[in-house]
């Protein structure tokens, strides 16, 4: 006969801390892998991934450089086009046409843009367009001409334009754009896209799972050789390893697509950047799994898990709306007072991180400060737990269980 034993005595458990924790947390892993929701949602996000950056590739990535034609102009003047449209970061692309009749027809047919042809008077230039011309291509053709006029005033003076001196111009960025910056925001929303579905997904995960075990009474079985504690954090260790595993997988198939595409160049700050949202969704997804389990320790059916985890529900928006509006108004005061409260800096620092407005202190201190949070978070959470997770009947409040935590 097998002797179920009370876990509230001061008795060992049959196995060490450790090995109980490693051997839920591995139940956790197997149970959750094998499953055919697990695997396929996780294939479907992979492939919509894939098919993302590809779509994204072909909208964005395409031919961006604007054509316009040339009648009877020197070969000087469709240089200077294409130099002063690349100092001004526009590619244009410039090709003959025999005639003016060609132009018009080129212009029709929305092969080009633009069209440059000669003027009625000698000297003067006629630039065509189907329904106006963007400034980014008038311009470069303007500047073009007026050099080539004023080269050709010069020569008939006797005056070689090469022999003047230059102009010494000087640019000067009183904010400079910071390396790989676009890329490093990019990862940092990724980051926190992830963290967001990992704590819906992954809490949701921690929570039922506890009250599946509670009402089947299998807790009580698995209580007979392991500590309330040991069970609770092998639950939400091997749930996080998933959710974790899933998340890389993800972030390494959006990476690979994005490379392959040629939207990510993948350089060494981007990748630091995602180190650092990696960490930053450790602690992140601790706290909120930590108190979902608890929320899933204080009822005892299935139908009351939704009015228990509300707080954690309506805290969790919270984190998600200040990502969304904060990436907006950074320098703001109320996101960067957010930036240092935990969760919220979860989700704000990483994209703080990415656009350079924050320094190493607050960096250092604001990931102190999310580890003590996540630490306090555990602590209340194990009392919880242990103090209900046997308890059958009517659901408990948060206050209730709180105020029984000395």
């Amino acid at each position: 006969m097998t002797v179920l034993h009370d876990p509230t005595t001061q008795n060992p458990p049959a196995a060490g801390a450790a090995q109980a924790i490693r051997l839920v947390a591995e139940r956790e892993i197997t149970t959750r892998v094998r499953t055919k929701s697990f695997l396929v949602s996780t294939g479907l996000l992979m492939v919509l991934l894939i098919a993302g950056a590809i779509v994204l590739k072909i909208f964005a990535g395409g031919d961006s450089a604007e054509k316009i034609a040339v009648v009877a102009q020197p070969q000087s003047v469709t240089d200077s086009i294409v130099a002063v449209a690349d100092s001004a970061g526009t590619t244009i692309d410039v090709e003959p046409a025999s005639s003016v009749d060609e132009a018009r027809r080129l212009i029709s047919d929305g092969d080009v843009a633009a069209a440059l042809v000669p003027g009625h008077t000698a000297g003067s230039y006629v630039i065509l367009g189907k329904d106006g011309i963007d400034p980014a291509v008038e311009g470069p053709i303007r500047t073009a001409v007026s050099q080539e006029a004023l080269s050709r005033a010069l020569a008939d003076r006797g005056v070689d334009a090469a022999s003047l001196p230059a102009v010494d111009v000087t640019v000067t960025s009183i904010d400079p754009a910071r390396p790989d910056e676009g890329q490093r925001i990019v990862i940092a929303m990724v980051g926190f896209v992830l963290l967001m579905l990992a704590i819906t997904m992954g809490g949701t995960m921690v929570a039922v799972g506890v009250v599946e075990e509670k009402t089947s009474r299998v807790v009580e079985l698995l209580l007979a050789t392991i500590k309330p504690l040991h069970l609770m954090w092998g639950k939400v260790i091997g749930i996080g390893a998933v959710v974790l595993t899933q998340v890389v997988l993800l972030g390494a198939t959006a990476v690979i697509a994005g490379t392959a595409t040629g939207i990510l160049t993948v350089p060494g700050a981007a990748v630091s950047m995602f180190a650092a949202s990696l960490a930053w969704f450790v602690l992140g997804f601790l706290f909120f799994a930590s108190l979902y389990a608890a929320s899933g320790a204080i009822v005892s059916r299935q139908e009351e898990l939704s009015s228990s985890s509300a707080p954690l529900t309506v805290l969790s928006l919270a984190v998600l709306y200040s990502g969304i509006f904060g990436v907006q108004a950074l320098d703001s005061t109320i996101v960067e007072t957010l930036s240092w409260i935990p969760p919220f800096s979860a989700a704000l620092m990483p994209i703080r991180i990415a656009t350079g407005d924050t320094d190493v202190v607050q960096i250092v201190v604001t990931y102190l400060l999310m580890a003590l949070a996540t630490a306090a978070a555990t602590w209340v959470t194990a009392r919880i737990y242990q103090r209900s997770i046997l308890r059958t009947g009517s659901r408990m409040s948060w206050g209730e269980v709180l105020n029984g935590i000395s």
